[in-house]
């Protein structure tokens, strides 16, 4: 009898736990683990979210005792899991993984909050961290290479629904057959649609992986409590393979950790590349009143997410961070671009909103064809007087053709550390550095379950 698909990804996933890392993996992980830390801490300094979760957290007080980031306080499991989640994506400095078969699309590093979130609230140590974490970026490629949600209008982050449950349900020692249960049974919560990404862009856009983690808990906890989910919920006659396109090699293409993109920016993946033109031709320019007319010409997939019609007119931080007319606009006016940027003041800028309506994106058929091996980009910028200046680049600073170095992932933390005492961001990193001999990973987030607002 063939083995059900949900039971061999629960006996992979358990395996992969089980597995020692080798000092290369370890080295790749941490760096992975460090960048993502960096993007919790800029999320820190959105202090209008954090009122939220404050809100959020008294609604219905517990005498729970995991800590909500950047409150202060504790909340439910749920809460932690939920609301720190968020801050893994929330400042969009959060990396990216691309399926090398044009398949799907993850960010691995939203799975770093979880799992520290995880690590706190259960006393894990840094080396049980470091395995929860490579048990998250193999599930998190490997979904990605085998669903493409996003071609149909299901969220990209729709079938983290399933790997946040495993990752869950192996930090809180599931065996096997109850990890094949809690699958089942958050397959049958429901899938995220793509109206997050579409039209108006919200606050939801930064909670699409965290509500999976909250279903992913609830899913862990019935399983553990022997609750039956609907069988066969991946390849059954109404399972989810029904519902997205989907490769039948999920075990056979193994997703390369190092091909995951680092960002520099604070703002979508899509958006790195055009902001690094953007900021090569800057200083060529001069005054941005000069400028007459900005074109972009980058891969359809940019131009699809980050160039749609509502892309001209954002109206919130996380529809800012993901326009491409704005974040090159952003650039000329400034001559930089930083994570305030994105806040309700500068967009006011009237420099920046006429430059906005200058900017004109079209595809270019070489750059899609080419994509996601390159995410090029070029810009061309008329002036009033008729002169023109362009450039051009295949990839974003933070691409693995391009890579950040170890030095510059320690810099981005520092940049983003919410804190005066900056040796503190000195010893974040070292504890990173040397995971492997953290007792309890409650030393290394710390830092974060101080109140912010």
């Amino acid at each position: 009898m063939t083995k059900l698909f949900e039971v061999g990804l629960s006996e992979f996933a358990l395996d992969i736990c089980r597995t020692e890392l080798d000092a290369s993996t370890a080295h790749l992980l941490k760096r992975n683990i460090l960048d993502s830390y960096a993007g919790i801490c800029g999320s820190m300094y959105d202090t209008e979210m954090l009122a939220k979760f404050d809100r959020m957290v008294d609604i219905a007080p517990s005498e729970c005792d995991v800590p909500v980031w950047g409150t202060g306080k504790a909340g439910t499991h749920a809460d932690a899991i939920f609301l720190n989640s968020i801050l893994g994506r929330r400042s969009d400095l959060l990396n990216t993984y691309f399926s090398p078969n044009k398949m799907g699309v993850a960010h691995p590093s939203d799975n770093v909050s979880l799992i520290l979130t995880l690590a706190d609230w259960l006393g894990k140590s840094g080396q049980d961290v470091l395995r929860l974490t490579h048990l998250a970026y193999q599930l998190a490629g490997m979904f990605s290479n085998y669903y493409f949600p996003e071609s149909i209008e299901y969220d990209h982050d729709a079938a983290a629904i399933f790997y946040t449950t495993i990752i869950i349900g192996c930090a809180l020692d599931l065996n096997v057959d109850e990890l094949t249960n809690a699958q089942r049974i958050a397959g049958g919560m429901g899938l995220d649609t793509n109206q997050s990404a579409r039209d108006r862009v919200t606050d939801w856009k930064h909670c699409t992986y965290a509500s999976c983690a909250l279903r992913g808990l609830f899913a862990v906890k019935m399983a553990k409590a022997g609750i039956e989910g609907p069988y066969e919920i991946y390849q059954g006659t109404a399972g989810v393979n029904r519902f997205f396109p989907h490769s039948e090699k999920m075990f056979e293409v193994k997703p390369d950790l190092e091909s995951v993109v680092f960002k520099r920016w604070p703002a979508l993946v899509f958006c790195q590349t055009p902001i690094d033109v953007a900021l090569d031709l800057v200083a060529r320019i001069g005054d941005p009143k000069s400028i007459q007319r900005i074109d972009v010409s980058t891969y359809d997939m940019c131009v699809s997410i980050a160039a749609g019609e509502t892309a001209w007119a954002p109206d919130s931080r996380a529809g800012r961070t993901h326009s491409l007319p704005y974040c090159v606009a952003g650039v000329f006016a400034k001559g930089s671009i930083a994570y305030k940027d994105f806040d309700e003041p500068c967009a006011d800028d009237p420099v920046l909103n006429d430059l906005m309506t200058k900017v004109h994106v079209s595809e270019d058929p070489f750059m899609t064809a080419a994509f996601p091996a390159k995410s090029a980009c070029k810009i061309m910028v008329t002036r009033k007087d008729g002169t023109s200046e362009t450039t051009s680049r295949d990839y974003p600073r933070g691409d693995p053709a391009d890579p950040m170095s170890d030095t510059e992932i320690e810099e981005k933390l520092h940049t983003y550390f919410f804190f005066a005492n900056k040796d503190e961001a000195s010893t974040v990193i070292k504890q990173i550095s040397g995971l492997e001999q953290l007792v309890n990973a409650n030393e290394l987030v710390s830092p974060l379950k101080r109140r912010r607002i």
